[in-house]
């Protein structure tokens, strides 16, 4: 059994759950559901067996029956001291990003069960009291949120300074958390934990009549995800709505730019589809992006596909279904939901009055959109240039260049003789030079002459061989199964239907 969908058992009991009882029962229920799965995933732990969900169905399958059991047992019964994240609403296969996860994790290194967590603390007494969460104000310091939290001053300058030795406090931005647990008796400061990063935690401890500080990894497991949609307006607008986060939309973006014109190709009733990493972080409730291990477009008869492989010498790559990379020299748009306004060739100049040779392509996009190198290369000019305004010119390799012009602004960094990579923020959409508006004039040199991007005839990436498209072909179908399995939604079968309604008692 593949890609299972463990929102399916929460879908199933809401069905039986009256209306009136909902909003009682969603804390204890939610709670319910992620201890089962911290059941099930220490069941996972012992088998032993399941090294990929795709490579191991059967084991899967095994160990499904008592995991779902674990979890209408714990979803049964009110638990205090566990906060979950609210159940949603789903439109797509898989659930909000609040959710237990959606598929069965891509690896069975299930992660450690932490000693340092907020709960086990106030259990072996390490820390007392009840533990309050404070979130940074905007021009609030960090003593100031200690002492609006009643933290003794004396306290309150002794954590910061053993906190300023594992954490930069300069890049603390507002909205960020602070959680505190203090002593019953008098309130003291007993223990200070700031999340600075989904998998990392600093945390302050009182030891002695100080405190010291450490680093602590969070406990997270590999999940993944698979969300797929019809195109009503733009691609970016209809996968937004489908539920795919922005972080994996802009990468899709960046992947089937190689081969896709966004402005030109995509039409209403177009197809897309995504499955992607993520990590899922039980004791926050919160998932982190990770890659995406598949990506298709069906754009009217033309189908696309990028699916990720890392070859035997370590190099990783997208590789289409013949096991040719997509990756081209130079990207098709160099600029994200972006409108061609003006073609290469001749045309009336819409400032100087009269016809000339316009030896590139505008985009029209908002003022501060951002612009993406092309393709690998170093920055050969980045300065002010006459009509073009704020301009930047990279060359790639001994015949090919490509230059960026009336840009607001440069990114940060970019400069004469640096090397940057392709989809690498350069800088930013603007109207400098002569200009009648924000726009991004692109174009291609080929040697020392101006080309049409749209036409030029660029080489195919690099195509697998031998053993290598032998494991990228194994690879490539056990993802395309684990989809289709998903797809299908046969994720449970009926014994364990019948079993999910039995103990549910409705």
């Amino acid at each position: 059994m593949r890609g299972l969908q463990w929102s399916n058992a929460a879908r199933l009991l809401d069905r039986r759950r009256p209306a009136h009882e909902e909003t009682q029962a969603s804390s204890a229920y939610a709670a319910g559901l992620r201890l089962g799965w911290r059941s099930l995933k220490g069941i996972r732990h012992v088998s032993g067996f399941l090294l990929r969900h795709s490579e191991h169905p059967a084991g899967f399958a095994a160990l499904f029956g008592a995991g779902i059991v674990a979890i209408l047992l714990y979803g049964m019964v009110s638990t205090p001291g566990e906060t979950a994240p609210t159940q949603g609403s789903e439109t797509t296969s898989a659930p909000e990003s609040e959710d237990i996860p959606a598929d069965a994790p891509q690896s069975a290194a299930t992660a450690p069960q932490s000693s340092n967590t907020p709960a086990a603390m106030m259990a072996n007494g390490t820390a007392s009291g009840a533990g309050e969460t404070f979130t940074l104000k905007s021009g609030e310091t960090l003593i100031r949120l200690l002492a609006r939290a009643k933290i003794a001053n004396g306290d309150a300058h002794g954590a910061v300074a053993a906190l300023r030795d594992i954490v930069d406090l300069r890049r603390l931005r507002p909205g960020q958390d602070v959680r505190v647990w203090r002593t019953v008796a008098d309130s003291r400061l007993n223990e200070l934990r700031l999340r600075d990063k989904f998998d990392a935690e600093a945390v302050v401890r009182r030891s002695g009549d100080g405190f010291a500080g450490e680093r602590s990894t969070i406990a997270s497991l590999p999940v993944t995800r698979y969300i797929e949609g019809t195109i009503n307006d733009s691609l970016y607008l209809s996968a937004t709505k489908a539920g795919l986060p922005e972080p994996v939309l802009a990468e899709m973006i960046r992947l089937m730019s190689y081969s896709v014109d966004f402005q030109r190709d995509i039409r209403v009733g177009d197809h897309f589809e995504i499955y992607f990493e993520r990590q899922y972080a039980p004791d926050f409730g919160d998932v982190a992006e990770g890659r995406i291990l598949w990506a298709g477009l069906d754009l009217g008869k033309r189908r696309l596909e990028a699916t990720h492989f890392v070859d035997h010498d370590g190099m990783a790559g997208y590789y289409d279904e013949n096991g040719t990379s997509i990756r081209k020299a130079l990207m098709r748009t160099p600029v994200d939901g972006a409108r061609l306004s003006s073609r290469f060739g001749k045309r009336r100049h819409p400032i100087l009055g009269y016809t000339r040779m316009h030896k590139g392509l505008d985009f029209a996009a908002p003022r501060g959109t951002p612009i993406m190198a092309a393709g690998d290369g170093v920055v050969e000019t980045a300065g002010r240039n006459g009509g073009y305004g704020n301009y930047i010119r990279l060359r790639h390799n001994s015949e090919l260049k490509t230059a960026y012009a009336h840009l607001t602004r440069f990114a940060k960094g970019i400069r004469r003789g640096k090397r940057v990579r392709q989809g690498e923020i350069i800088g930013f959409v603007g109207s400098t030079g002569r200009s009648t508006g924000p726009h991004l004039h692109y174009e291609v040199l080929k040697g020392s002459r101006q080309v049409n991007p749209l036409t030029l005839k660029l080489p195919p990436g690099r195509t697998l061989r031998d053993a290598s498209l032998d494991l990228y072909r194994e690879g490539r179908h056990r993802i395309i199964a684990d989809i289709a399995t998903i797809k299908g939604r046969d994720t449970l079968t009926a014994e364990t239907e019948q079993t999910v309604i039995a103990l549910a008692g409705r």
